[in-house]
């Protein structure tokens, strides 16, 4: 999945599931912070730098947001230890079954015409 792909299929998931604006917005960045570092399977960045990047101060705050993100399916997470900031990786499970069937109402409404 492309970066364009995977934008319009988040958007695709938005039109029928809800995150609060500050969760959707940390979505981008981690997607923005997946793409500099070339598409690793995994990324390490702490809490601090994540909150600046949503403008959030307090980490309590930051925690719900990035919790929902995780139970909503869109991220695998493994907490860091001191010294060893967490993990994100990106899942995409929840937007390949939102490709499948707009591919395949794709392809109906192109055989039919």
């Amino acid at each position: 999945m492309t970066y364009i792909e995977l934008i319009n299929a988040f958007e695709r998931w938005l039109e029928t599931n809800y995150l609060p604006t500050p969760a959707e917005l940390l979505w981008y960045k981690l997607i923005h912070i997946f793409n500099k570092a070339g598409w690793s399977e995994w990324i390490v960045v702490d809490n601090y730098r994540l909150m600046t990047c949503i403008h959030i101060k307090r980490e309590a705050t930051f925690i719900s947001y990035r919790d929902k993100l995780i139970e909503a399916g869109l991220f695998e997470y493994r907490k860091g230890k001191k010294g060893s900031p967490n993990k994100y990786k990106i899942c995409t499970d929840n937007f390949e079954s939102i490709n499948s069937s707009i591919s395949s109402s794709k392809k109906r409404s192109t055989n039919s015409s």
